[in-house]
């Protein structure tokens, strides 16, 4: 080998191009792909099993996954086509694969990473319900929609035609790169920091325990490590920018990118999985939770708070606690009840809390029978 770069290993005489930084920029965009995805699998287990529901903001996030795994399936073909190695050690055929794969990595980064920040604001337009939140909320989703369609679509298109990207030689334009990489990253974050503002008086104004809100402010607040790794990034695109040896010198930009989208989903769904915490370790919240775990159904109404009418028919609005149900530290969730008067083991008769629509969905087949039995009573002949 000529240069001073050494690849990794060697076989059977064939020239390695898979070189050490490039190596270790590939074990770091793997590991942190590989903690975003056991992540989002938290997630969706939470959402679809625990919470039995699924919202925009979480296919939101599965799609921001998919982009991260196109993002690392093309970061691997460029580690292994001489990133980090010095351009002048590496062949023709084998740099035009490496810049072929860079071109495709830029467009799904920025995919990646706007989707986990449209999935965290549609989580805010989802939890904080006030006309002010869901207004910033649909505002920095207008945001994102216009600078990352940009982003995207600039990403493809930096030259025309595209094989210009990788071929100075043909006749063409490219747009400016370092004032495209530069505009995309400040971009990038201001919104990070705006997306860790915006949900913070509304946090604060959380009438919850304090504890618990402190917890709470803290789990949003570990968004702020998004905004040092697009940071980071930053220096590193400007050390590319200026540098004479770009194959060499773009291992920190290419990690800080892997690291950057990654983290982006990781941080999308760390505020909902409080549910999956209850569950699997009960105490680790519990310091921070008054609330107790009980179910909507069978339940007795000493063990929710004072209904705020009762009509006397049996139906009664009141404010009840369940531990799956205290997403984002929303302690209570307003359900209308039914008081229903059932038989115990001893036959003693008792009346017991059920949530009303299970009630109405119990109704609807006797009713349905009833219907039915007098439709046919009154349609029999006299005789």
């Amino acid at each position: 080998m000529t240069g001073s770069t050494p690849g990794l290993r060697r076989r059977d005489g064939v020239q390695p191009y898979l070189s050490h930084g490039g190596a270790k920029a590939l074990s770091v965009s793997i590991v942190f792909t590989s903690l975003a995805c056991l992540f989002v699998v938290a997630r969706l287990y939470t959402r679809r099993v625990l919470m039995k529901r699924m919202e925009g903001n979480d296919w939101m996030v599965l799609l921001a996954l998919l982009f991260s795994f196109v993002f690392m399936a093309f970061f691997i073909v460029e580690a292994f086509n001489g990133i980090g190695m010095h351009g002048a050690d590496i062949p023709p055929e084998i740099m035009l694969k490496q810049m072929k794969a860079f071109w495709i990595t830029i467009p799904f980064y920025n995919a990646a990473l706007l989707s986990a920040k449209a999935s965290i604001l549609l989580q805010y337009y989802r939890v904080f319900q006030t006309s002010r939140m869901r207004t910033i909320s649909w505002v920095m989703i207008g945001v994102l929609a216009t600078y990352g369609s940009w982003a995207v679509l600039s990403g493809f298109l930096n030259c025309i035609p595209v094989a210009k990207f990788w071929d100075p030689s043909i006749t063409g334009y490219c747009l400016n790169q370092k004032g495209l990489w530069f505009s995309n990253a400040a971009m990038h974050i201001a919104t990070d920091l705006a997306i860790l503002i915006i949900p913070i008086p509304a946090l604060i104004g959380l009438e919850i325990p304090k504890r618990q809100k402190i917890a709470l402010i803290s789990v949003f607040a570990l968004g702020g490590f998004v905004c040092v790794t697009s940071v980071c990034r930053l220096v590193s695109l400007k050390k590319i920018s200026e540098s004479a040896d770009p194959t060499y010198d773009n291992v920190g930009a290419a990690a800080w990118s892997a690291i950057e989208c990654n983290v982006g989903i990781i941080c999308a769904c760390l505020p909902t999985l409080r549910p999956l915490i209850s569950r699997v370790v009960p105490h680790l919240l519990s310091s921070f939770s008054t609330s107790t775990e009980t179910p909507y159904s069978n339940t007795p109404l000493s063990h929710a708070q004072p209904p705020s009418y009762w009509n006397g028919t049996g139906t009664v609005m009141t404010t009840i606690s369940r531990g799956d149900d205290l997403e984002y530290g929303r302690e209570h969730s307003e359900r209308m009840l039914t008081l229903v008067s059932e038989s115990d083991f001893d036959g003693k008769r008792k009346l017991t809390v059920k949530d009303t629509k299970d009630v109405e969905d119990a109704k609807e087949p006797v009713e349905a029978r009833a219907e039915s039995s007098s439709s046919s009573a009154s349609s029999e002949p006299s005789k």
